[in-house]
């Protein structure tokens, strides 16, 4: 509590060298003690730079607050970073993250990610108090529905042929590993969400993520977050 009164007195939080702004029109109570804790985003971060390579575009779904993008950029020799998140209250928040971390070479973009071309054109998205856990799913209680243009999975991979994906998308990762593959992406980092989809969904997962030619890496899993790496027959 004496930590997030700091922060709040300082106008940011520190974490792990970024700084992220107090703005309580985006953080909850709940969410600036997180930031407070310094644990935010660990392990995602963590398995996020152990993949990343000198010069490697990376994609990310669900950028939240734009930490991990931005700690991407300082922590790792990353190209161009593509930043999609579905809720537009996020959007000029992530932005002033990264201009306030000097975060450059960066392109944010409010979508939902789909899996194939012709899918609606928009989606309904559902905002919630803890930004986190906003998503598609209309399960009460939420505070407003926003309808977010759709962008093609197939459209992204054409257009930046990333070399890593970061995903965090609230249970979507179910729908968007049906695609029909991952173009040039050799690593995935995934934070699964078993609440929203359970074993049975964990297994769905899995089983999607060997037919687009992926295997899971051993090392690289820290509770819910897990790596794939493409297999070298594929």
């Amino acid at each position: 509590m004496l930590k997030r009164s700091l922060n709040r007195q300082r106008g940011g939080a520190d974490v792990s060298g970024v700084w992220l702004p107090i703005d309580r029109g985006v953080l909850s109570p709940r969410m600036e003690l997180s930031l407070a804790s310094g644990r935010y985003e660990a392990r995602e971060r963590a398995m996020a730079t152990r993949v990343i390579q000198p010069g490697d575009v990376v994609l990310e779904l669900g950028s939240g607050l734009g930490f991990i993008s931005s700690y991407v950029r300082r922590s790792t020799g990353a190209g161009k970073i593509i930043c999609v998140e579905a809720n537009p209250r996020l959007i000029p928040y992530i932005r002033s993250v990264h201009a306030l971390n000097d975060v450059a070479n960066v392109e944010v973009l409010n979508r939902v990610v789909v899996a194939t071309e012709g899918a609606p054109q928009t989606f309904p998205f559902y905002c919630r108090k803890d930004f986190w856990a906003s998503s598609l799913s209309p399960v009460p209680p939420y505070d407003r529905v926003v309808d977010v243009p759709a962008l093609p999975l197939a459209e992204i991979l054409r257009t930046h042929r990333p070399d890593v994906l970061i995903m965090d998308i609230e249970g979507g990762e179910i729908d968007l590993l049906k695609a029909p593959n991952l173009g040039s992406i050799r690593a995935v980092v995934l934070e699964t969400h078993t609440g929203a989809y359970g074993a049975a969904g964990i297994r769905a997962l899995e089983n999607d993520l060997a037919r687009l030619g992926f295997a899971e890496d051993p090392d690289g899993a820290a509770r819910d977050v897990r790596t794939f790496l493409r297999s070298k027959s594929a």
